[in-house]
């Protein structure tokens, strides 16, 4: 998940501010994922220590050296998936990086009416049981219709079972777009994942399927941490419990991302 600590003007002190904020400064600019972002309560899927900042346009720390990325970045990924996921019929997204579930419950809210599927990844135990906790707090039609489908698995391999997707995001970085990803698109489907440049920094790439054929463009400079393959996810597994339901989140890392809400 993003861990940019760009200070943007749209933090507030309720989920219906920040998603208006996000309007007025053009960050948000279809009604579909206003709409989306506003049924889908951020507090909701942050640690309970941390929810008197869940409303900042900031990274939120959810444990185990991860987070949730800054509002403003959902906003930008629900933007592209909205423009092409626009005329498919029951679309199929793929959430590689669950995490929290935010964007996974967002999603499924963009492609519910058109009867589509989000099938959400994570790796770690601990932190899919937060992410199915969170969604059955905040949304809990959507899993008991199965729209919203969480899985422990390894996001490298994504999910051929369930393919293809017309959308992926991956909420982690990667030194090129898996090829085994690309496999899984489906035809005018959209890869979003961030990049290393090797020259330093990241970038959130688009990769647009067209037949065999990919085009690749750069969508904005971003700043994710990496994607994990399983053997790092077994050295993880010993700073919580499996059956948590709350990642373990220090004050420190609460310091770190705490800012003042702009009403």
């Amino acid at each position: 998940m993003a861990l940019s600590m760009l200070r943007w003007p749209c933090s507030s002190t309720s989920n219906e501010g920040l998603i208006q904020n996000m309007v007025k400064t053009g960050v948000v600019h279809t009604v579909a994922v206003a709409d989306a972002m506003k049924r889908t309560d951020r507090a909701c899927f942050v640690p309970r220590t941390l929810r008197e900042d869940a409303y900042q346009d900031s990274p939120c720390p959810i444990g185990f050296n991860q987070t949730i990325s800054a509002p403003h970045t959902h906003a930008h990924v629900l933007e592209l998936a909205h423009t092409t996921l626009m005329g498919v019929i029951k679309p199929r997204v793929l959430d590689i990086g669950a995490g929290s579930g935010y964007l996974t419950a967002a999603l499924a809210r963009l492609v519910d009416d058109a009867g589509g599927r989000v099938f959400g990844l994570e790796l770690l135990p601990a932190l899919t049981q937060f992410a199915r906790k969170n969604v059955l707090h905040a949304a809990a039609d959507l899993l008991e219709r199965g729209v919203i489908s969480l899985h422990c698995h390894n996001g490298w391999n994504g999910l051929p079972s369930e393919g293809p997707f017309n959308f992926i995001f991956v909420g982690a970085a990667v030194s090129s777009p898996p090829q085994m990803l690309l496999d899984q698109l489906a035809d005018g489907g959209q890869l979003v994942v961030p990049v290393d440049d090797p020259r330093g920094g990241q970038a959130l790439v688009s990769v647009m399927r067209h037949g065999s054929s990919f085009v690749r463009r750069k969508i904005m400079s971003a700043c994710f941490v990496p994607l994990i393959r399983g053997e790092v996810a077994k050295k993880r597994r010993g700073l919580g419990v499996a059956g948590d339901t709350e990642p373990p989140v220090t004050k420190t890392l609460r310091a770190t991302y705490s800012f003042r809400a702009v009403r």
